[in-house]
Formats: structure tokens, sequence, C-alpha cells
């Protein structure tokens, strides 16, 4: 098969990149040309709110001629995306027209889950040294200019994901208020920083200790790489360290003015005021999570982009489950609100047995299957915090609750399926897919009513006359699951226009019901 050159826009919050790549089935990816620009548009989102007019020039000048560059490559296909400066603006609706229209580009605002998931498929392309880091236990921990990423792995699945509003730029542009010396500069960033990470730490750490760091994010990368070639070493080779050079590179930084790492490091004299925030970060993280080795593989986000790309296009062999991470990741959600109950594991199988069986008829997509099994997943979170009104609880939750690689549309409906677990809400507020979904679940729910698992295995299937039968070979009392189903069989028939039907089938002598 031919080579295929992909093209990955990365407009960030303190520069932006082009990664020009090959792909080919069996090459994987390669690299072949890098562009970056620093332009800080975070300073201004952050500190203003929206992106001044001039940056928003200086923006489209450098598409511009990234534009070219992928032209003069010949490239496939491109993808370009924006992350936090753009996501937080107000003005962005107003950039990202005036992008289209001046360079030509579709530039895509991601959501924060969605850019962390595009990192860690990025770091699944480097081959089995993350397979390998994940089922040992380790934290992925993504410094960025806007806010900080801490992805923990257990037995290689996900267990849980925080988003610290600790970027390397938003530090670096609270400092530059101060007029301090950089030993009292330093002092403020370890103090902001201990306070953050001591509650991260009480609250989502629970006790756990890993035994790696996989450290990733720009200022980590050039950082690293910077002072390993200042030393004569080579960082590819040399990409593992332990506790003593992890505590090297951090006097390195915190020890040196501003001009003499821009000196030292021949570094862009823009770039030097956000690696003392980065060291920190970096430092103290690598401490509370207790980790032995630090891995710095240097990817970025356009290599995600490339191989989310690669995969998609059967360019690359999907390797590390993204999906089963989503999943894990939504059960510790769970768990934290007292859905860890076999109820709970019983009402998601039902309710996906229900999806199989309708899937072919309404077109559901596999994507839709996974969006499903966390709406199952987290009925009656709400519970914890009102018995009462579990479905509006549920809902206020998880729109406060990130769940990483679900785009803001995809989060948005899974808050609605929650609203509507109860149908409490009128039909005509609640998008169809959502109504469909909140049905299925409340259908699969009503079959456990008695919390039991009376019946043990249901079959499910549609018949030729439109009916979705609900059969158990279970031969004693059901009377309360067949009435809280009978109750849901109104609402799903007027979403579905199809008739659930419950039969239980019972031992000789017993009768047929």
């Amino acid at each position: 098969m031919a080579l295929k050159r992909f093209a990955s826009i990365d407009v960030g919050s303190f520069e932006i990149e082009l990664g020009i790549y090959e792909l080919g089935a069996g090459g994987g990816i390669r690299l072949v040309d890098n562009l970056r620009h620093v332009i800080a548009l975070g300073s201004d989102s952050y500190r203003d709110g929206e992106i001044s007019f001039p940056l928003v020039q200086e923006l489209i000048a450098v598409l511009k001629d990234f534009t070219r560059v992928i032209a003069e490559y010949r490239c496939t296909d491109y993808r370009a995306i924006a992350t936090s400066a753009l996501r937080e603006a107000t003005n962005s609706a107003i950039v990202l027209d005036q992008i289209k229209t001046r360079t030509g580009l579709d530039v895509q605002i991601l959501s924060n889950a969605e850019q962390r998931m595009l990192v860690l498929k990025a770091l699944a392309a480097c081959g089995e040294r993350f397979e390998t880091l994940v089922q040992e236990g380790a934290a992925v921990v993504e410094v960025g200019f806007g806010s900080m990423q801490v992805s923990l792995y257990e037995a290689g699945k996900m267990r849980s994901t925080q988003n610290l509003r600790l970027g390397a730029l938003r530090l670096r542009d609270t400092l530059q208020q101060l007029n301090s010396a950089r030993d009292d500069r330093e002092c403020i960033l370890q103090e902001t920083v201990a306070h953050e990470l001591e509650i991260y730490e009480n609250l989502h750490l629970l006790g756990r200790k890993v035994k790696n760091m996989i450290a990733i994010g720009d200022p980590i990368r050039v950082l690293y790489d910077k002072i390993m070639r200042a030393r004569n070493r080579d960082p590819e080779a040399e990409d593992f360290a332990d506790k003593q050079r992890v505590e090297e590179l951090y006097r390195y930084v915190v020890e040196r003015t501003d001009a003499e790492l821009e000196e030292t490091l021949d570094i862009n004299p823009a770039a030097t005021g956000v690696l003392l925030p980065a060291a920190v970060l970096y430092q103290r993280m690598a401490e509370t999570v207790g980790a032995e080795m630090v891995w710095f593989p240097g990817t970025r986000l356009i290599d995600g982009l490339a191989a989310e790309y690669a995969v998609a296009n059967s360019l690359m062999h999907r390797g590390h489950d993204f999906d089963a991470d989503i999943l894990a990741a939504v059960q510790e959600i769970a768990a934290r609100y007292g859905e860890g109950t076999v109820h709970r594991a019983c009402t998601v199988k039902i309710a996906l047995q229900i999806f199989d069986a309708l899937k072919k008829a309404q077109g559901f997509t596999a994507r839709d299957r996974i969006l499903l099994e966390i709406g199952a997943t987290l009925h009656h979170c709400g519970r914890y915090l009102n018995m009462g009104n579990a479905s509006g609880s549920s809902a206020d939750i998880i729109r406060a609750t990130e769940i990483v690689g679900l785009s803001k549309a995809e989060h948005a409906l899974i808050v609605q399926i929650l609203r509507n677990e109860e149908e409490v809400f009128e039909r005509r507020e609640v998008p169809l897919k959502a109504a469909k979904f909140a049905a299925m679940i409340r259908l699969a729910s009503a079959l456990d009513r008695s919390a039991k698992q009376k019946a043990g295995e249901y079959r499910v299937r549609l018949k030729e006359d439109g009916t979705l039968l609900f059969t158990t070979a279970y031969g004693g009392d059901m009377t309360l699951e067949r009435l809280s189903f009978l109750q849901c069989t109104p609402s799903f028939s007027n979403v579905f226009g199809i008739r659930p039907e419950f039969r239980q089938r019972r031992s000789l002598g017993s009768g047929v019901v």
C-alpha cells in the first residue's frame, strides 16, 4: 500500500504546531516535518477572557503558511484542533470563522476530555513500553500551558483522571505580577502547587502509590531534551529517569535565572518563563504519586491526531483498548457515588442486550453502545445526593464530572439520559437518542426491580411482528419485576414504536406465563 501523508495542526495556548506524517500499513507513523510558532494565545484568553485582534491576525498568518506547507507535501488529509486558549475565549466562534474564511482550515475546539484521550493515543503509538508501564501501575502526568491532567492506571486499566488548573503559562502569568527574586518565586510556586496536590491526593489518590510516572506535555518535552543535550546526553536513548535524575533536572532549572536558561539551553526567550513552573509541577507530582521511575516519551498532541487517523483508516493496528479505559473510569465514578452494586451491573447487562436486539433496526453504532453503557453504569448515582430526585441529582453530578474521551456533545447526551432517567421532564425537551437510551435503561432496571437478579439470564430478541420479547426460565415469583416492566412499557413503546413483552417460562406442572 502506498504511503499516505497526513497533516496535524495544534493551535495551543502558547504555540501553534504543524506535523507532517507519513502513514502506511505495516510502516507505522513517521514524522517527516515539524513547524512551530510561539504565540501566547493563552495569556490573552486566561487574563482577558478573549483573544486580541493582533494575536488573531498573527495566528491567521501562521496558519496560512501552514496550509502552503501542507499543499507542498501533497497531504491527502489533515486535522486541525485547538485547546484551552480558544476553549476559554469568549470570542472563539469569531476566531474560528475568520480562520475558515481566510485560510480554508476547519479548526475544531476539543473538550478537555477529548484532548487528553488524544495524548494517551499518542503514548499508545509508542508501542509495548506504554502497555508495560500501565500494567505495572502508572500516573500519566501531562503539564500543559493551561492546565495539568493526571490519569492513573492500575493493571493496565484507567482508574481515574483529573484536570487541575495548574498550567505552566497560568502560573507564569501569575508570577509576572510579582516583583520577587527567583527564590521567592520558587517558594510561591511550591506553596501553590503543594496546596492543590494535597487536595488531589486526599480526594483521588486514596493512598495509592504508583511505580511509574509518564511525563508529557510541551514544557517537559523541551526541558528534558534541552537539558540532556546540554550535558551531551541523548534524550531519546535515555528517556527514563530515576528519582535522583528528576531532582537534578529540577535543580538545574531553579538554580538558574531565565537569562542563564535561555543561554545554556538555547531556548526562545518567550519560553524560558514557563520552565520554572513546569519544573516545580513535575517534581512535586513525582513526589505526590511516589513514582520510582519517570518516562519522558517526548510525545505531542499532534502525534495523537496522527495515531487516531492511522487507526481509523486501518493504517495502524489498534493496540491499547481505550474504550475499556473510558468504561473503567466511568465505573470508578459510579463507585464513588455508591453505585458499585450488583443491581447496577445487572441493569447494564440487560440494557446492552436490548441495544444489541435493536441495533440493526434502529441504526445504532458501536459508539452508541459505549454511550449507553456509560449512561446505564451511572444511572441512579444521584441517589448519593438526593434519593427523592435521583434523576436531577445524577445529571448535576455528571454535568460537573469530566469523562475522559467524550466530546462535549457526547457528555451532554449522557447528562440528558440521566435527567430523563425517571421520565420526569417533558419529552420534547430531550433529544431523541437520549430518550431512547433512557427508555432502555428504565426497562432494564425494571427487570431487576427487586435487585435480587431473580431471572438469572434473560433472553432478548426482536420478533418479526415488532415485539421485543424478554424471556426467562426462572420459575419463582417475579410479580414485582412484571409490574415494574408493565409500568415502563408505555413510554418505551412511545419512543421506539415497539411493544415490549415479558414471558416467564416455568417448569412443567407450574404452567407457562
